[in-house]
């Protein structure tokens, strides 16, 4: 007959155990994907406004490219602009690239000073080059500053009974990866 007391160390040691494994890490990290914040935007960023009070914009097909390097997250889109000075519209493609930033107060990670990369219109008439090229810095500020890519689920910031504060952002390779601090 076997001793009970092996038993009650066995059930005493899963109970540690079980216990170890409730407490939530001091640090967890959010990865969204590349593809999964190009479908976030692809439904979200549908802009059809006016610019520059003589182009009116269209925009459509967001495809994020994540840079590790520079820190930035660039959003590559397709442009319709229509103008009064031709009955066809312009087409081409736009990159802005912004830093990332977060608010609390909507758990939103938010692009932020956006900068125009690349602005390239198909058959740009000689009398638009210029204001195209103004359309280009007003294309980020108007498009995407402060725009929210991804709002944080309260099960990100809540695990194990212990709540979390954003602590940074790093691009990787994988995608957009938010860091998150145990609130002490």
């Amino acid at each position: 007959m076997a001793s009970p007391l092996p038993n009650v160390l066995q059930l005493g040691l899963a109970a540690i155990l079980l216990c170890a494994c409730a407490i939530a890490p001091e640090q967890r990290e959010v990865v969204v994907s590349a593809d999964k914040l190009s479908e976030l935007l692809a439904r979200r960023i549908s802009v059809d406004r006016k610019l520059l009070d003589v182009f009116r914009v269209r925009t459509g097909k967001p495809t994020v490219v994540l840079d590790p390097h520079t820190q930035r997250l660039r959003v590559d889109l397709d442009l319709t602009l229509a103008h009064p000075f031709s009955s066809r519209p312009l087409n081409g493609r736009a990159g802005i690239s912004g830093g990332l930033a977060f608010d609390a107060a909507t758990r939103t990670v938010m692009l932020t000073e956006p900068r125009v990369e690349r602005l390239d219109i198909d058959a740009v008439p000689s009398a638009l080059r210029e204001p195209i090229s103004r359309l280009g810095a007003a294309l980020g500020a108007e498009l995407l500053d402060e725009y929210p890519l991804v709002t944080l689920e309260p099960k990100h910031l809540m695990a194990h009974g212990q709540e979390y504060r954003v602590l940074g952002f790093d691009i990787v390779p994988e995608g957009l990866k938010v860091m998150l601090r145990a609130r002490q």
